[in-house]
């Protein structure tokens, strides 16, 4: 075969590729510039006169193969570097929320949960009446028009009846006429145990599961009573013989006698959050979502209100007084005779707080200053579980338990395997204190006042991981609830092994056989309270999937507010920067950051998005004004809010540099932040990306200076007012 001359084209290919190799290029741009950069060379030796070798074609392809296998495996192996810096890792899960949410009709979110109440938001451009039947089984619901193509669903499963079935499913969306189908996901809830609350002369103890409308009483024997109330019993306590519970979405507490099926009920609200009776039963206080707190005479059951301006988190009721641990801001309130009489700025708020003995209150936080205002951490996550007994009158220090440390069972120095994530406290009348460690899968008892070390017990094996709560019964007996388990174990408290299983809910072996969804969820309910060997779960800034309302730096030295995780499926991508497609990617923070987890597991990165995926948006705390709700949306629009935020997730899929939109900030020119959806917004404390707005009227009065966070400017108070009413009803 006669040699041929060497084609120019192959050269600059060949050329191009180890040009992209030497100089590590990681990008689309690297690449063609690598392009250029060769077919210039190329083709100003080819103009000076020099020519290519001249091979036959078996030569030929023997050179370039020798040529380039080197740099064919170095640019190779930057494909994945390429991909991240080019956004293409996981960009299925971004173009697929991108699809779904364009095609009109489209609905927010495409999930359906059959235990309590959900907003959707539908967009359907031009038309005038749209219908939903949101899963089969489920009635048709008429959507109310906010306008701009904008429509408003609030489906009930208790009013409009429950799916009939589970797992993915079709919504039915009729717009003017003409049928549209939309893929949902139907889930329904297993039981949930959570705080358990013993009765005076500790022979029982009571718990509620929201998901199941349950209230549940044990004693140390076993289970004593299981009972369907009204929609999403959040708290109970003892009222002497009978049982206080309330309600997140039914307006009235009940009165439960568990040894009849009288139920006495006494109208409070709704949000129903929390519940404390006097140690003389004849006061009940409850703590209000909405930041009511509501103190009930037993007696005569006339209602007193307080205020406390926030979630109202935990209430306890000490002597003559009613304390509030408010979450963000994180404070506490002590209330007499429905006034505020004291309060205190707390570092963090209280994960869980409870009664002591001698006038004190017990609490568990991940941050604790004694000075009154809360310091400015820049540590990365920085979170430092510990435990304050205050005296409940002065709000004054008695004593300080830093919780987390390290045990022999660690492989590796640094690591924290042990007192992670206190989030049950039960304090005993000879003053021991029996916590629940949810991060580390642990029971501990210990005397405070004489400063033992605790008893510990592990109850990973026994299906109560991520423990909610325990208590000490009668008999020497702890009880322990694990939420994600499903189910309530009585301990011996001296040996630590189980006397009595309590089950709620299936166990694995049984979600394994019959419903793999739901164990999928499970474990990744018990993934987000599993603590790292940096002592720091996702529970211990997203309390129970929620926000701690603090600011944490996120890796860049840089102050951010929390964000709640409920509602954030399919509104890729996540994380603040953005720069995660995927929600399970997010467990590269804990494996990385971290230091990962200390017992191995299947796919957490699999079972993690199962759970927050299973999260609806939080609804709105107030019904609002229909006709200011309509005219924000008008307000909105006009704005331009929809080209960051589009309706119907009110989110833009995607990430916005920082200096466009707040020139002001003294934000770098490349960082670029993700435009989070709007839904449950109402619920923040902080605002925008560095929590500068503490209301949301600030975001557009104060904080939006060059009058490119939406056109604000010049907008009337009326307008602003109602656009935050929009907001708020999101």
């Amino acid at each position: 075969m006669r040699p041929g001359p060497f084609p120019p084209q192959l050269a600059i290919v060949v050329l191009a590729l180890v040009i992209a190799a030497v100089a590590e290029v990681a990008s689309f741009a690297g690449i063609a510039l690598s392009y250029v950069v060769a077919w210039v060379v190329v083709n100003a030796a080819l103009a000076l006169g020099i020519a290519l070798p001249a091979l036959d074609r078996r030569r030929m392809v023997v050179t370039v193969a020798l040529v380039v296998i080197a740099p064919t495996v170095a640019v190779a192996s930057r494909m994945r570097a390429l991909a991240e810096h080019e956004g293409l890792i996981g960009i299925e899960a971004s173009v697929g929320d991108r699809l779904r949410l364009e095609r009109s009709p489209a609905i927010h979110p495409d999930l359906v949960r059959s235990d309590h109440p959900q907003r959707y938001f539908v967009r359907a451009g031009g038309a005038s009446r749209v219908r939903i039947t949101i899963a089969p089984g489920a009635r048709a619901i008429d959507a109310v028009s906010l306008g701009h193509g904008v429509f408003r669903v609030d489906y009930d499963p208790r009013t409009h009846g429950a799916p009939s079935a589970t797992g993915d499913v079709q919504a039915r969306i009729e717009v003017d006429g003409a049928v549209h189908e939309r893929a949902m996901e139907v889930i329904a809830p297993l039981a949930h145990p959570r705080w358990l609350r013993a009765n005076a002369d500790r022979t029982r103890a009571c718990t509620t599961s929201e998901e199941t409308d349950e209230l549940v009483v044990i004693d140390a024997r076993g289970l004593v009573l299981r009972r369907v109330l009204d929609d999403a019993p959040s708290d109970c306590a003892w009222l002497g013989a009978r049982v206080v519970v309330v309600f997140r979405h039914a307006s009235a507490l009940a009165l439960v006698d568990p040894s009849s099926d009288v139920v006495e009920r006494v109208e409070i609200g709704l949000w129903g959050h929390r519940v404390a009776v006097s140690d003389d039963t004849s006061r009940i206080a409850v703590a209000h979502e909405d930041g009511r707190v509501s103190m009930i005479d037993a007696a005569s059951h006339e209602v007193t209100r307080a205020e406390v301006r926030g979630l109202a988190d935990w209430v306890v009721i000490v002597e003559d007084a009613v304390i509030v641990a408010r979450r963000a801001p994180a404070a506490l309130f002590r209330i007499v005779n429905g006034r505020v009489v004291r309060t205190r700025t707390l570092a963090a708020p209280a994960v869980t707080m409870t009664r002591g003995v001698d006038g004190s209150i017990v609490l568990a936080t991940t941050d604790w200053t004694e000075e009154f205002t809360p310091p400015a951490h820049l540590g990365n996550h920085y979170v430092q579980d510990q435990i304050a007994e205050l005296d409940a009158r002065t709000f004054e220090t008695r004593r300080m338990l830093p919780t987390a440390h390290r045990s022999p069972r660690q492989d590796a120095a640094g690591g924290l395997d042990r007192g992670v994530s206190p989030i049950g406290i039960d304090v005993a009348p000879d003053g021991r204190w029996t916590i629940a460690f949810a991060g580390s899968d642990e029971i501990a008892t210990l005397d405070p006042a004489r400063g033992l070390a605790p008893h510990t017990i592990d109850v990973a094996s026994l299906g109560v991981g991520a423990p909610i709560s325990a208590v000490v019964l009668e008999g020497a007996t702890i009880a322990a609830s694990s939420a994600a388990g499903g189910r309530v174990v009585l301990l011996d408290a001296r040996s630590g092994r189980p006397r009595e299983t309590i089950a709620l809910a299936p166990d694995d072996a049984t979600l394994l056989r019959d419903g793999p969804d739901a164990l999928r969820r499970r474990f990744g309910e018990r993934a987000f309270y599993e603590g790292t060997r940096a002592g720091i779960s996702c529970q211990s800034c997203h309390l129970h999937g929620a926000s701690d309302g603090l600011a944490h730096n996120i890796g860049g030295q840089v102050l951010a507010p929390t964000l709640d995780v409920r509602g954030v499926r399919g509104t890729a991508p996540y994380l603040r920067d953005g720069s995660y497609p995927r929600i399970g990617d997010l467990h590269e923070v804990a494996d990385t950051l971290y230091r990962g987890f200390r017992e191995t597991a299947g796919d957490r990165a699999a079972t993690l998005e199962a759970w927050i995926a299973s999260l609806p948006p939080p609804l709105p705390l107030a019904p609002g004004d229909l006709e200011a709700q309509r005219h924000g949306l008008d307000v909105f629009v006009r704005a331009g809010c929809p080209d960051c935020h589009a309706m119907p997730a009110a989110s833009g899929l995607g990430r916005h540099p920082i200096a466009s939109v707040f020139p002001d900030a003294e934000a770098p020119a490349d960082l670029s932040l993700d435009a989070p959806s709007l839904r449950g917004t109402g619920r923040r404390s902080r605002w925008l990306f560095d929590g500068r707005a503490h209301t949301l009227g600030a975001i557009f009065i104060r904080e939006n200076g060059a009058d490119r966070h939406g056109h604000t400017r010049g907008r009337s108070s009326v307008e602003i007012a109602d656009l935050v009413r929009f907001l708020e009803s999101m």
